[in-house]
């Protein structure tokens, strides 16, 4: 679908026509046409969390060491929310492929509904037990669990725009629209990096001047961003002659029937795929304590070295995207073997891609980890533990980037049974029991505990792949 947004708007009833003109095109056309900017859009959100992290490196050690609780904590919550997308996604696509417009957008009314109240729940519980989770899962460093109550305090309660914006996103790439969450994304992106340079370090403006707030800076930052991406795709699913036009998602009273099964189906979907989110970053949380348990210098290299690979996290991601799109919508028009063809070339590209990218970022970690250490302070110790485990970082992407998009591909094809299985055995019982029987039987530390995580990516990997090969996703209901 050859879909930009001014496309979008104007399509209106012409949707079939769209969707002939999709079927024409070749699969590797159609599959670069949506990776691209889901690529895109994935390394601007990287960028946030690169930006986050370099200033806040620049500004403190601890302040970046602090992010080993903020990091893990809150990435585990949003994942969590994007598993519940994994509906949204495959229905939108389905719909879209069979040219069904109507359910389109009660499933984007739907899903923007849904996480619009998630969002507000998660923000509340986060709130009211800030001080027994950041005691729970924090570092023993009293300082460390303060800066982490001051960037979780302010980031909570952004919640709910992170959620919908999150929510618009998926909706728009199942219709095949990747272009515009990467205008959000351009656009949010600029406001964090300009609150965050004004806000952690300070500014004087002559008449005014703002003192330096160090995390709580980034954390307004962050927040500001997704409120700003929130409300521009929001602008954009609300016109009336859009496609998957969402107008009216804020009602909570009276909906039609309509709404309230594409709010069941959504559920009913996503509910293996969000189950599978929670018990994997339970063990996620249970691995970066173990993480947190090798001091702080460790929790400052771990940092630097996640900011470096979200890189190639974020390409798997927007390869993954572009795969289920593609599954979903090919299944809807009863192209099973498009769709089939899709998937395999969008994990092929995605695994040599990433591969070198992931080989650059090894060759190159003795100039990119120094920029991980705040001016005055001796960082010797931080790029010596970092860099013992860049190999490890190289080793895993193939791995890693084969079992993100296999995952969300057979997500897009209504499978989220399969990922659920392969996530609980690699990432909730082999990665945690690697992890902490490696820093507590051997004395690799740092380097255990990538080793763990590179051995969880290849199982994952392999799984998933004979799960591909045999096609069961084919006959998979949606």
């Amino acid at each position: 679908m050859n879909v930009t947004l001014r496309a979008l708007a104007s399509a209106g009833p012409t949707l079939p026509l769209v969707i002939e003109h999709a079927q024409t095109q070749p699969i590797s056309a159609e599959l670069l046409r949506l990776a691209i900017p889901a690529i895109a859009t994935g390394l601007l959100g990287t960028a946030v969390f690169l930006a986050d992290r370099l200033m806040l490196a620049r500004y403190d050690q601890d302040a970046l060491a602090s992010m080993q609780l903020q990091g893990p904590l809150l990435w585990s919550i949003t994942s969590v929310f994007m598993a519940s997308c994994a509906g949204t996604v495959a229905l939108v696509a389905r719909s879209v492929g069979a040219g069904d417009q109507q359910r389109a957008q009660a499933v984007a009314r739907a899903s923007l509904r849904l996480a619009a109240l998630l969002g507000v729940g998660v923000a509340g519980v986060g709130l009211l037990w800030l001080g027994p989770i950041v005691e729970f899962f924090g570092p023993a460093q009293a300082a460390l669990r303060a800066l982490s109550i001051d960037y979780l305090g302010v980031t909570f309660a952004a919640m709910p725009a992170a959620f919908v914006a999150t929510s618009a996103s998926m909706i728009l790439a199942g219709s095949g629209d990747t272009r515009t969450p990467l205008a959000a994304g351009l656009l949010a992106n600029a406001s964090n990096i300009a609150l965050n340079w004004i806000l952690i370090y300070g500014h004087d403006f002559g008449l005014f001047s703002i003192d330096p707030l160090g995390v709580r800076g980034a954390a307004i930052g962050t927040t500001a961003a997704f409120t700003i991406e929130a409300i521009y795709l929001l602008m954009v699913l609300g016109r009336a002659n859009h496609p998957v036009c969402g107008a009216g998602w804020w009602r909570l009273r009276s909906l039609p029937q309509t709404d309230r099964t594409a709010r069941r189906d959504i559920v009913r979907i996503s509910l293996p795929a969000v189950a599978e989110r929670v018990l994997v970053h339970a063990g996620f949380l249970a691995y970066a304590k173990a993480i947190a348990s090798l001091g702080a210098t460790a929790m400052a290299a771990n940092q630097a070295l996640v900011t470096i690979e979200s890189i190639c996290f974020m390409c798997a991601d927007g390869f993954g995207i572009a795969a289920a799109t593609i599954m979903g919508q090919q299944l809807g028009r009863g192209a099973a073997d498009r769709a089939r063809a899709g998937g395999q070339l969008a994990c092929t590209i995605a695994v040599v891609s990433i591969t070198i990218v992931g080989t650059v970022v090894w060759a190159t970690g003795q100039w990119t980890l120094p920029m991980f250490v705040a001016p005055g302070q001796d960082g010797t110790a931080l790029v010596a533990l970092g860099g013992d485990a860049l190999p490890l970082l190289a080793l895993a992407q193939p791995g890693m980037s084969a079992a993100i998009v296999l995952a969300m591909a057979l997500r897009g094809a209504g499978d989220t049974r399969s990922p659920l299985w392969a996530a609980v055995a690699g990432g909730l019982l082999l990665r945690v029991s690697l992890a902490w029987g490696l820093v507590w039987g051997t004395d690799l530390g740092l380097v255990g505990i990538w080793w763990a995580s590179t051995i969880d990516w290849t199982a994952r990997a392999v799984w998933l792949a004979i799960v591909f090969r045999r096609g069961r996703w084919v006959t998979a209901k949606v």
